[in-house]
């Protein structure tokens, strides 16, 4: 006689669509960027070589590009804070990481604002000029992207929907802001440090 026993079924786990999704919207969003600054970088090789100048001297400054860089070093501490909090079910230290983090994201947004106002460039005023607002604004929009999809997960998780349990949303905003931030590490280099 064989005796079976009647266990409750394992609690199904949740799939992790949302990190699946933010792993591949941030896999295109840094190929688009990788893309255009390999253009941007092409360019500038085919016109050094020319011998033709790319920015007139003294035009573009190392200062705020570095502010920009190490606010940004912040802001992946402060968004890992965000997803290590809900993790151990503290909310309120979550909520306060990802605001933090969403202050270093607008405090970004008006240093970039700067440095494109002071440059002074006209974007119809030659090919250098063009790309470098090519490739600040797209890196902007994917800024405004990151700062967005974080309001969004801040807001979900004001009203319940992660905890420890269910964490993927905010490890997904962290992602897409992670990649964010390695878009500007290397815009850093490629067009403030090398010029």
């Amino acid at each position: 006689m064989v005796v079976t026993t009647a266990l409750p079924a394992p609690v199904t786990r949740r799939p992790r669509t949302v990190l699946v999704g933010a792993m591949f919207a941030s896999g295109a969003a840094m190929m688009v960027y990788f893309g255009l600054l390999g253009i941007y970088a092409h360019r500038r090789a085919e016109a050094s070589f020319s011998g033709q100048g790319w920015f007139p001297e003294g035009t573009v400054e190392l200062g705020p590009p570095g502010f920009i860089f190490w606010t940004l070093v912040l802001s992946v501490f402060t968004v890992q804070w965000a997803v290590q909090a809900i993790k151990n079910g503290d909310r309120t230290n979550a909520m306060w990481a990802m605001a933090i983090t969403a202050l270093f994201g607008a405090a970004v947004f008006n240093q970039l604002w700067f440095i494109i106002n002071d440059i002074g460039y006209a974007l119809a005023d030659g090919e250098a000029e063009f790309f470098f607002f090519v490739v600040n604004g797209t890196f902007i929009v994917f800024l405004i992207l990151a700062v967005v999809f974080l309001a969004l997960t801040m807001l979900r998780a004001l009203f319940g929907s992660y905890g420890p349990r269910q964490s993927d949303g905010i490890a997904a905003a962290a992602m897409f802001w992670n990649t964010v931030v390695a878009m500007w590490s290397i815009t850093w280099y490629v067009i403030y440090i090398t010029k």
